[in-house]
């Protein structure tokens, strides 16, 4: 990985890697996200990304008061919203990365004969809620993005 001093990275020089950074999360990209404006945003989003790769997706980040409650609660709390909003959940854990409990799980939800995946990642940090999601009608393709995005291995 080489940096040229202008917030992007290049890795195995096939994909160019960008750095997001603002005052509430630094995070890196591939370059084939963008930024939009999200029409639909809820008053907590700190941004919202789309690509074009595969068959499209976007990603939202949010942070917003935990209200005293752990990521175990918004991880019980995302899952039973999504259910009672017809949606299936899938792959649902908790993992500790470096001494933080992170949720992760996905959810397939269908509309109109159109059927979409979602990725949830959350975690409560020092009083606040982070979350991200990601959706696409074919997320599988999306998993090498996700995690640069994410930071997981």
């Amino acid at each position: 990985m080489s940096d040229d001093g202008n917030k992007k990275c290049v890795v195995d020089s096939e994909i160019e890697i960008k750095r997001f950074e603002n005052d509430k999360i630094a995070f890196n990209y591939p370059s084939n996200w963008y930024e939009f404006e999200n029409k639909n945003k809820n008053p907590a989003e700190v941004i919202a990304m789309k690509t074009d790769k595969g068959k499209g997706g976007t990603f939202s980040f949010s942070v917003a008061n935990s209200g005293g409650k752990t990521t175990e609660y918004w991880k019980d709390f995302m899952e039973n919203f999504l259910k009672d909003n017809g949606a299936k959940i899938l792959d649902s854990k908790i993992r500790n990365i470096e001494g933080v409990n992170i949720f992760d799980f996905r959810s397939e939800i269908s509309k109109s004969n159109v059927s979409s995946s979602q990725r949830h990642i959350g975690f409560v940090k020092e009083k606040a809620f982070f979350y991200s999601f990601f959706t696409s009608l074919d997320l599988d393709s999306l998993k090498e993005d996700i995690n640069i995005m994410i930071g997981f291995k």
